[in-house]
């Protein structure tokens, strides 16, 4: 196998550790490199670590929404323990969200019970609504009688409810409740996965090097191999 000769390629032949221009270049390059390195994995990993936002902190389902339903009625909110959260199965990345927004909305506003057919008036009493809706197959909201709305829960075996509202003709906030099947079947609580998150950095690390490295290794071939070749020519000696 011949044998690469990289005294050809850094052009020993100019003797450039002799000019000052050359040493310039490569602390700049240098510094340029670990500048650069430092940069990416502090705004794409490092950061994030400790900002436990959207990136590096990774999480670890701990149970589903239906495993912790009681004959007891409680909003979501009240199964989530501390360090958890809950998010649907296919959009964990939301974890990384702050507790407000549509977050804060299914805490408080989703009512789970084994026995949920005999406990819609409680949630009634509570947040004095009497406005009941189920959904077409088209995705198409309707209005129904509290009995039509129980017989649903009884039929479909729904054990999750949401208080939800729209607004009014005459711009007037109506509440209404409506089941919704997707949270006993689709929801679950995570918390933080350390081993996952480390795993998740150090990949990062690694992907930051590997194209951190090639970069750079471009820009030395274009310095070596076309920007001296057009200065200097070929090389002017064998070493």
């Amino acid at each position: 196998m011949k044998k690469i000769n990289l005294d050809n390629f850094f052009r020993k032949d100019l003797n450039l550790k002799n000019k000052w221009w050359h040493r310039l270049l490569s602390v700049i390059f240098f510094c340029l490199f670990v500048g650069f390195v430092s940069y990416n994995l502090i705004i794409y990993s490092v950061s994030d670590v400790f900002r436990g936002s959207v990136g590096v902190q990774k999480w670890k389902k701990v149970a589903s929404l239906s495993e912790r339903i009681t004959s007891e009625i409680t909003t979501v909110g009240v199964l989530v323990k501390k360090g958890e959260k809950i998010a649907e199965n296919d959009r964990t990345y939301v974890l990384n969200d702050e507790p407000d927004g549509y977050y804060s909305l299914v805490l408080n506003n989703v009512y789970c019970s084994a026995e949920l057919s005999i406990k819609v008036e409680e949630i009634m009493k509570e947040r004095k609504v009497n406005n009941f809706f189920l959904q077409s197959d088209d995705g198409q909201r309707f209005p129904v009688s509290l009995e039509t709305f129980v017989n649903h829960i009884k039929q479909t075996n729904i054990r999750c409810l949401t208080v939800d509202f729209y607004t009014g003709s005459d711009y007037s906030k109506i509440s209404f409740l409506e089941p919704d099947k997707s949270f006993q079947d689709n929801w679950s609580f995570f918390e933080k996965s350390p081993i996952k998150t480390a795993i998740y950095f150090l990949e990062m690390v690694f992907v930051v090097l590997a194209f951190s490295v090639a970069l750079f290794a471009g820009i030395a071939v274009l310095y070596y191999k076309i920007i001296l070749y057009i200065i200097y020519g070929n090389k002017k000696k064998e070493i």
